[in-house]
Parts: structure tokens; C-alpha cells; sequence
């Protein structure tokens, strides 16, 4: 058997997670060898083990209410939210009914107090090991005395204040939308909150304006999905909308259409259909969702998306106390197209750094850069690039959206003058400068990636992979699904601990259970949403270099001596032209993790600049 043939068989058969991906470091001779020799079969496998998974999920623990039944769906013990939202009805039995040990399900139910319909998720108890379940739920389960896990999404209180923290609204308008959510129409949430209709009005119009919202379904929708904690719904969502309430595929779409923002007769144009047959079509959705108005179809939308979401995730992890007290923002972008996750940490008076993460992390930084960057008298601000993480994902040149988002912020935040810190996405950070030179003075650039056809490091994992990415487009989209869906945070950690193998100074710092708890939570985040990862790798493997500045006497290039995945020498000449003027030192005990291994020196680099 050839080497190409020996690892397509090992993986067809590697059905866990991390059997999958950590093949990809274990035999990554034979993983070259299959790009090379059969690049068909191995699309063909790597479509096939991406399934019907969703990335990771990041879930805020106080986002839903939780119960555990019996094999006829007879409640034994519930969460004090689950009850009172249920009021005493218990209406499990067809929740449970075609569930099997193998298979977690997503229904909908029209039996809470008010007779509204709600979505559920139920499975079997290990299946639901890792879902936000409430200890006593937990223990019940664990000890055999329930037979099924079930739960449904209800933003808490604690839910409510990270949506609040991120789209900065005041605590009355976060009273206001939350009444919003849970009613289905303004004149009753006015009522919940003790204002009038007119107030109200005006309140959700500030709302919206700062959520990028165009009406309240996408505003209920929006705040929903940021109430739940860091996920995306699964790829198949509108066919399961479709299952759950007996829709047509174009009603289902119809129905997403106008929960994301869209008016009825915009989404009935989007399917070609007129705005009559759209009428009719609502009016059908509504009955068969057994909501009456638009709101309400937005909210149930948001709870199926959630469930979704948690059942299909390849791994799931909990937040508490509101994600870590992470001070994270969704901005509006000013031409519409979705938001930006940005995290300031502050303080406001001091001189604001923004940070560039990575191709394969998202924004979160180690907090140990944060607390130099904020002795030394700077304010990190971090931030993720379209289609990374949470930021929305844009169609087109990665590095023009870059530079969009970078203006967006600058503006959002007040900030007349920066300095970048640049961990990776040199090419964008670059793009940025360039387009505010006037307001850029500086940075540090830290390892930062060569031009595809100067790169001569393409052994081991890494290798391997950099020639996927920038040689084989065909395979670059699977595999970028394939890893934002069988990733958990063992697999993000054996990868990112095979990436520095060469390395004894990266090598000693992953060995450090905080410093790879950073990364894999980066990790997480990119996960999230591979669609930036792959625009950019396409771009970069295309030929993209970064703009040349005219004068880069303000920047610092850091450069490991133990870098294991680039060497500095190859292309030192590229960005000697690139960067005129620019200072550049090279770190002799210094590998990849500059930021992590030799945090002092590089924020004392930023100083200088």
C-alpha cells in the first residue's frame, strides 16, 4: 500500500476528533503524500468527515434552563428558570419520543406559561456531558435516576449583561430589548419595562442604531445570539427550521430572511417570488411557528439557531461571569455589513495599541501582554478581522476589508493616533498603515510571514499544511471546514505544540498550563468562523504581499533566531524594502512566541517605535 493510500485509510477511519486531526501532525509525510498523489480522494474524505458538525461553541452558562426526564418524559428534576417557564405543564413526552442514545434532537414545543411556542434540545446523558446543565439536573442524570438531558434557551440575568456589555447599551434599553425578546411586540415590553410606547420607541431606535440593526427582528436576533455566548449555528440550520415546523426549504429561508433583518417583500424578491406569494407565505410561517408577528419568528429563529448550534458543536466549553469579564464589543460597521468583535481593555488615556492576532487565532490575547502593555502606559485593543471569530465575514479582498474595519474602529473609539503590535496578519496590518499613515506613528511587527514564493521552510506539520493552503485551493475550503469542525482544546493543543517542535524555548513555554490555555482559547475563536482564515490564505497563497511604507523609521521588526515556521533570512531583504528605516533585531533565544517567551522585550520594542 502506498503512503498516500495508508493515510487516506487511517483517515476514513479516524472517526474522534482528535484521532482526525492529531493524524495530521502523527503522519504528515503521508498527508503530503495524499495532496500530491490523490487529491480527489482526499477531498472526498475530508468532505465526508466534516458531517453535519458545527464549530466550537463558547456557551454563557446562565443563557438556559435545564431539566432531566425519564424514557416517557416524565420531568424528575428541574432548574428553578425551567420551572417556571414551564409552569407546570410537562410536555417532554414528544420531545423525547424519537430519541435514540446515539443521536441528540432539536424540537419545538407550545407549552411554556404563556403558550408560546419554545425550542428544546434532549439527548441522552452522554451525549449532554458537556452542555450547560445545572448541577442538581447534572447529578440526577448521573446517577441513572433520569434517562434524558433536556434544555432550552433563556437568557438569565448575567446572559443579558454580556449582550448589554457588548453593544454598550444602558441598563434600561437592556431591560427594554430583553422584555422585547420575551414578549414579541413593543407595546407589551414597553409595559414590562414601566415606560411608555413613545419612550420605547425611541429607546429601540438608539438600540438599533448601535446594534447595526435595520429593524427588530435582527435587533432581537443579534442581541439573542450574543446573550448565548460565542457560536454559530450549524450549516443546516434552515433545513432543520424547515423539519421542526413542516416549512417548505423556502418558506424555512423566508422565515430566516426576515429574522436577519430583511422586510417581507425584500426576502420574498430574494427567491424570486412576488410580494404577494411572500404575504402568503409569512402568513403560513406564522401559523406553523405559532407566532404572531415578525418579532416573535425572530426570537423562535434565535432559539432553534442556539440549540442547533449546542447539539451539532464538534466541542463545547462554559463561560462564567459573563465570558471572563472579557471586555468585548460588537461595532456596527458603517457601511452596513455586519459587526466587528473588538476588546478594549483600556485605560482610555493611555495611548491605544491595536494588536493583530494570527491566521489561526482569534482576538484574545495572554493576559500576562496585556498587564505590560498597561504598565508601560498603553491601551491594548484587540480586535478580529472579517470572518474571524465573531466579526462578520465579508465577500471580496480581505486586506480592503481590513483596512474598512481598521477605519471603523479608529473612528468608534475616538482614537486620533496608534501603534500596531502586529503577533500575525502582517499583510493586513501593513494595508491599514498604509491607509493611515497620518494616523498610524508605528509598530512592531513580530516574526512576521513572508511572500508565498520567499517562504523555503515547508517541512513537518506546518509544511504541510502552508502548501495546502497556498498551492491546493480545491482542497483549502475542505480542510478549513474540516478543522473549524472536529476541533476541540486537546486537538488546538497537541497542534499548536507540534507547530513548535524545533523550538525549545516555544516548547518549554507551552508546557506552561496557562500559556496554552491563551492559545487554545484563541484558537476557539477562530474556529468560530474559518471563513477570514481561508480568504486570507487564498489571498497570501495567490501571491498578495503588503504595501511598501515610505517611511518606516517608527517600526520594529522582532524576529526569532528558534522560529521553527519561518526563517527570517529567506525573505530579510523583501522587508528591508518594504520597511525602510524600519530597526530590525533578531531574538538569538527567541522562537514563534515572542509575545509569550519575551513579552518585556516586546513591548519595550513598542515603546521605542
Amino acid at each position: 500500500m502506498s503512503r498516500a493510500a495508508a493515510f487516506l485509510d487511517r483517515f476514513r477511519r479516524a472517526t474522534p476528533d482528535d484521532a482526525l486531526l492529531a493524524l495530521l501532525a502523527d503522519d504528515h509525510e503521508g498527508w503530503g503524500e495524499a495532496m500530491a498523489k490523490a487529491p480527489d480522494a482526499l477531498l472526498a474524505a475530508a468532505t465526508e468527515a466534516i458531517g453535519t458538525r458545527s464549530p466550537p461553541a463558547d456557551l454563557q452558562a446562565d443563557s438556559f434552563a435545564s431539566a432531566a426526564c425519564d424514557r416517557d418524559g416524565n420531568i424528575v428534576i428541574a432548574d428553578p428558570r425551567f420551572v417556571v417557564w414551564l409552569d407546570g405543564v410537562d410536555p417532554l413526552a414528544a420531545v423525547v419520543r424519537r430519541l435514540t442514545p446515539e443521536r441528540p434532537s432539536v424540537s419545538a414545543i407550545a407549552d411554556d406559561r404563556t403558550g408560546r411556542p419554545v425550542a428544546l434540545a434532549a439527548a441522552a446523558p452522554a451525549l449532554a456531558a458537556h452542555w450547560p446543565i445545572a448541577p442538581d439536573v447534572r447529578a440526577v442524570l448521573a446517577d441513572g435516576r433520569a434517562s434524558y438531558a433536556v434544555i432550552a434557551f433563556r437568557p438569565g440575568a448575567l446572559a443579558w449583561e454580556r449582550a448589554a456589555q457588548i453593544y454598550a447599551l444602558t441598563p434600561s434599553q437592556t431591560r427594554l430589548v430583553a422584555a422585547l425578546a420575551r414578549r414579541g411586540n413593543l407595546r407589551a415590553a414597553a409595559s414590562d419595562a414601566g415606560v411608555t410606547y413613545e419612550t420605547a420607541r425611541k429607546q429601540i431606535a438608539l438600540v438599533m442604531d448601535k446594534v447595526g440593526a435595520q429593524r427588530q427582528t435582527d435587533l432581537v436576533r443579534r442581541l439573542l445570539a450574543s446573550a448565548g455566548g460565542d457560536w454559530r449555528p450549524p450549516e443546516h440550520a434552515a433545513r432543520l427550521f424547515s423539519d421542526l415546523f413542516a416549512l417548505t426549504p423556502g418558506q424555512a429561508q423566508l422565515a430566516r430572511e426576515i429574522a436577519n433583518g430583511a422586510t417581507r417583500d425584500a426576502a420574498a424578491a430574494a427567491q424570486g417570488k412576488s410580494p404577494h406569494s411572500g404575504k402568503a407565505d409569512l402568513k403560513l410561517i406564522f401559523a406553523a411557528c405559532g407566532v404572531a408577528n415578525a418579532v416573535d419568528l425572530a426570537r423562535i429563529v434565535a432559539e432553534v439557531d442556539a440549540l442547533a448550534g449546542l447539539v451539532t458543536a464538534c466541542s463545547i466549553e462554559i463561560m462564567h461571569m459573563g465570558g471572563q469579564n472579557e471586555p468585548l464589543r460588537l461595532l456596527a460597521r458603517s457601511n452596513g455589513s455586519g459587526c466587528i468583535a473588538v476588546a478594549d481593555h483600556g485605560p482610555t488615556g493611555a495611548a491605544p495599541v491595536i494588536v493583530f492576532h494570527n491566521s489561526v487565532a482569534g482576538r484574545h490575547q495572554p493576559q500576562a501582554l496585556i498587564t505590560v502593555l498597561q504598565a508601560r502606559g498603553f491601551r491594548p485593543i484587540l480586535f478580529e478581522r472579517a470572518g474571524f471569530g465573531l466579526s462578520d465575514a465579508v465577500a471580496g479582498d480581505p486586506y480592503a476589508a481590513a483596512v474598512s474595519d481598521f477605519g471603523d474602529i479608529l473612528e468608534a473609539l475616538g482614537l486620533a493616533r496608534v501603534r500596531l503590535l502586529v503577533r500575525g496578519g502582517s499583510t493586513a496590518a501593513l494595508h491599514c498603515a498604509a491607509a493611515y499613515a497620518d494616523r498610524v506613528t508605528g509598530g512592531v511587527l513580530l516574526g512576521p510571514d513572508p511572500p508565498v514564493d520567499l517562504d523555503r521552510r515547508l517541512v513537518g506539520m506546518m509544511g504541510r499544511g502552508k502548501a495546502l493552503f497556498f498551492g491546493t485551493p480545491m482542497l483549502a475550503n475542505a480542510f478549513a471546514r474540516l478543522m473549524s469542525r472536529r476541533s476541540n482544546s486537546a486537538v488546538i493543543a497537541r497542534l499548536y505544540r507540534e507547530s513548535v517542535v524545533g523550538s525549545p524555548v516555544d516548547t518549554a513555554a507551552l508546557a506552561d498550563e496557562q500559556v496554552i490555555a491563551d492559545l487554545v482559547r484563541a484558537g476557539r475563536q477562530s474556529a468560530l468562523g474559518m471563513h477570514g482564515f481561508l480568504a486570507e490564505m487564498l489571498s497570501h497563497g495567490g501571491g498578495a504581499r503588503p504595501p511598501a511604507l515610505p517611511d518606516a523609521s517608527g517600526w520594529v521588526v522582532l524576529t526569532g533566531a528558534q522560529d521553527p515556521l519561518y526563517a527570517f533570512d529567506d525573505a530579510a531583504g523583501f522587508w528591508r524594502d518594504t520597511l525602510p528605516g524600519a530597526r530590525f533585531q533578531t531574538v538569538a533565544e527567541g522562537g514563534r512566541f515572542l509575545h509569550i517567551t519575551h513579552t518585556q522585550e516586546v513591548v519595550a520594542a513598542l515603546g521605542a517605535t
